[in-house]
């Protein structure tokens, strides 16, 4: 594994490289240092899976053009609206399917048998273990993912029939 002090020389000494690089993928000086920082930001996350005999280099380079393939990709799935005219052409607001799915998922676990609703809760929404939730809840492990289970499928036939 690669120290992040090694990291950093070899990132340091190929910097001006790496800016050259992005501005000559795609010739505009914004979109080269916006390229250049997600490369960072990816090489400096992934940086502990190099070995010490990699070539950190070459890698960096390899990271920042896939960043580029990526940047002209993504143009296909994006509209540009800056006035808004799209926007408000739309019958229903954006957000409003997500609120009215929220109610009809707080009503729906409202239904739930206690034991179920408890065990759903600590797991999915307070992000607890299994191990964590039994123990709270006094019970085994398997009990409580069979709860979840439980309350998870009858959770999805309450909000289809809302719908």
């Amino acid at each position: 594994m690669i120290s992040d002090r090694e990291f950093t020389q070899v990132w340091t000494n190929a910097l001006r490289s790496l800016n050259s690089y992005a501005f000559c993928l795609c010739r505009d000086r914004g979109l080269s240092e916006d390229l250049v920082q997600q490369t960072a930001l990816q090489a400096w996350e992934a940086r502990h899976h190099l070995r010490p005999d990699s070539n950190v280099r070459a890698w960096l380079f390899v990271i920042l053009r896939n960043c580029h393939f990526a940047l002209l990709r993504r143009p296909k799935y994006e509209v540009e609206d800056p006035e808004g005219i799209l926007l408000e052409n739309f019958a229903v607001h954006p957000t409003y399917y997500a609120e009215r799915e929220v109610v009809d998922v707080s009503a729906a676990l409202q239904v739930l048998p206690e034991s179920q609703r408890q065990a759903l809760t600590h797991i999915a929404i307070r992000g607890l273990s299994y191990m964590e939730t039994a123990r709270l809840c006094s019970c085994k492990e398997g009990t409580i993912k069979s709860r979840v289970a439980r309350a998870r499928q009858r959770l999805l036939q309450l909000v289809d029939r809302a719908a």
